[in-house]
């Protein structure tokens, strides 16, 4: 705590140093006046921007194969032909986020490709729910391998991603062929897992391949559980299948005893601590456990997935940077781990403890946002520098291929630019293919949180729920987000209900302010909410409250192996406004990235223009 300002800030890791009040609470303060909105993070807009990477990328001529290496900064980007390591991997990653982007975004721009892509997956599903596929993403560094249709394993990875996406297709259109499926690909993965107990499972490999006959194939990603929750839980929620959730809670048991042979062991050392796994995907499997406590109320499994999330947050900066993976020398910031890690954090939120959800605004905020990738204007001069050897005629190729690529997330970055120098560049300013869309999942996680309608839970009683300062439009109402001009946000009611907007954590409670139109009202609190009765659609709800600033001399877990580094963050709110020392490709740029207009840009290559 400060002691001049008494703020109390969570989840900023080393020192936090001259913390002070930017932007002081006035007086006077009514909601019915525009002044205090602010030009800030338009999720629709990047969620439009995201639809231009799904329908780009995926070559028809190719059965609609996307692309798992793609390198922004080099000549040619991408490789021709087939790439080995997409196929059950970026593909069955992308399947979700069709789905997500245009839910967020509302196009209905590349309906032709969409069709086409969700075909691809249900191709590798055989008549008896198996998922068949070469292993090519499980030798990501093999990427000249060619594989024969012999070579095809039992794809647990691709199974559960196919599982979860059939899942969110019944949820939106009713097809029960989606239904049918994903029941057979549940009922098959529960007939490869062992059942040490009735109420207890694990798979042999854990989420790494198996041959034909039910055999492991050795393989470093074995040792890892499967990201196998998750999908389960999404299957009960989607169609009401108990079999499914009851599934779901023998995997999420079996996960937490640690009971797969060889497999690592989380938290029976430290807290939460799961050293030795990779963190993505570790993190994968661990999201669908914090779920299940959310949607069971049981809080052995939150605590169980809160506790690893708390011990991966200590490793990271508090601004999104997070080792790839917490073992290694060398690491970058995996986006697929930062998603993994909001997801969490949401759930976690959900289950009683509201703070987590500055979390997730922080990351999408500092990491998400800022690592879209677009090809701006300084974007293509720096390419053209870095690539004046190839020829002008080569460099115009990558960047038209590049174009494709927007709206995906870049997969390495580091602890203040996107190049990673101070950590060697070690996978820096990459498009992995498990990046770029599980970033855009990062983009969905923040939208269905930002507003939200619920029954009584531990957040309080039933009502309309505003968990963030970011602007969106609900159906519940819209939410306008004064930052970064001033502390606050404004609710356009749209329903009938009592609403509960919540203010960051570290807002001093005895300055918050609250106003309906031009009237100040007592500020009645629930829980971390203040709380408006008896609200009519039309009603503008504003919580106002002191904009922090402070200093953070950053810490994080390559202090282990580059000790003499150091790194200051300046902030303001929840958001790194600069970084010393900078970076050749600058991460932080100040202000709340503001994406540039599509311009129809999501269907420019084909499909159906939105």
């Amino acid at each position: 705590m400060n002691a001049e300002t008494g703020l109390v800030i969570y989840g900023i890791n080393g020192t936090v140093r001259d913390a002070h009040f930017v932007h002081e609470v006035r007086a006077e303060t009514r909601s019915d006046d525009e002044s205090d909105a602010a030009t800030d993070i338009d999720l629709k807009r990047m969620a439009g921007w995201a639809m231009n990477y799904l329908i780009h990328t995926p070559r028809a001529d190719l059965d609609y194969e996307p692309v798992f290496q793609c390198h922004p900064l080099k000549c040619p980007p991408t490789p021709q032909g087939h790439d080995v390591v997409a196929p059950c991997d970026t593909d069955a990653r992308m399947n979700w986020e069709w789905y997500y982007m245009r839910e967020v975004s509302g196009s209905t721009a590349g309906l032709v490709e969409e069709a086409g892509f969700h075909r691809r997956m249900l191709s590798y599903v055989q008549d008896d729910g198996a998922v068949l596929c070469h292993p090519g993403c499980y030798n990501e560094a093999d990427i000249n391998r060619v594989y024969t249709k012999d070579e095809h394993v039992y794809h647990i990875w691709g199974a559960t991603k196919i599982l979860h996406a059939l899942a969110e297709d019944y949820r939106r259109t009713g097809n029960v062929e989606s239904k049918a499926t994903a029941r057979k690909i549940m009922l098959w993965l529960k007939h490869l897992a062992i059942f040490p107990t009735p109420a207890m499972c694990y798979l042999p490999a854990g989420m790494g391949a198996l041959r034909q006959d039910g055999s492991p194939i050795p393989n470093y990603w074995n040792k890892t559980p499967a990201p196998l929750v998750e999908p389960l839980v999404n299957v009960y929620l989607a169609t009401g299948d108990a079999e499914a959730l009851d599934f779901a809670r023998a995997y999420a048991e079996g996960i937490m005893a640690g009971i797969q042979p060889d497999g690592i062991k989380i938290g029976q050392v430290t807290p939460g601590d799961f050293g030795g796994g990779h963190g993505h995907a570790t993190l994968h499997a661990l999201w669908g456990v914090a779920h299940l406590g959310a949607i069971t109320g049981e809080g052995r499994y939150t605590q169980f997935a809160k506790s690893s999330l708390d011990w991966m947050l200590a490793q990271g900066t508090g601004a999104g940077w997070f080792p790839a993976a917490p073992d290694w020398a060398t690491n970058c910031s995996e986006t697929c781990c930062l998603s993994d890690i909001m997801s969490i954090a949401a759930l976690v939120a959900r289950a009683g403890y509201p703070e987590y959800f500055d979390y997730v605004e922080r990351f999408l905020r500092n990491s998400i946002s800022n690592l879209q990738f677009i090809v701006t204007p300084a974007f293509e001069e720096y390419y053209r520098l870095l690539n004046h050897a190839s020829g002008s005629e080569a460099i115009a190729r990558g960047l038209d291929e590049l174009r494709k690529f927007q709206g995906g997330i870049i997969g390495g970055s580091g602890l203040n630019d996107i190049e990673n120098t101070l950590l060697g560049r070690v996978s820096g300013y990459e498009m992995f293919g498990c990046c770029a869309p599980e970033g855009m999942r990062a983009i969905y996680t923040t939208w269905t949180n930002v507003i939200d309608r619920l029954p009584q839970s531990p957040l309080g009683p039933a009502g309309v729920y505003v968990n963030m300062c970011l602007s969106r439009e609900s159906p519940w109402g819209r939410v306008i987000s004064h930052f970064p001009n001033a502390g606050g946000m404004t609710v356009e009611a749209a329903v009938s209900d009592s609403y509960f907007l919540r203010p960051p954590h570290w807002a001093p409670r005895n300055q918050v302010r609250a106003t309906v139109g031009a009237r100040s009202i007592p500020v009645q609190w629930s829980g971390a909410y203040v709380r408006f009765d008896g609200v009519a659609p039309g009603d503008r709800l504003t919580i106002h409250y002191p904009l922090i600033g402070f200093t953070q001399d950053v810490e994080g877990a390559w202090r282990k192996h580059v000790p003499d580094l150091h790194l200051i963050y300046t902030w303001i709110g929840n958001m790194v406004v600069s970084a010393d020392p900078v970076g050749v490709t600058p991460l932080f740029t100040g202000q709340p990235r503001v994406l540039p207009e599509m311009g129809g840009e999501e269907g420019r290559r084909g499909g159906e223009a939105g």
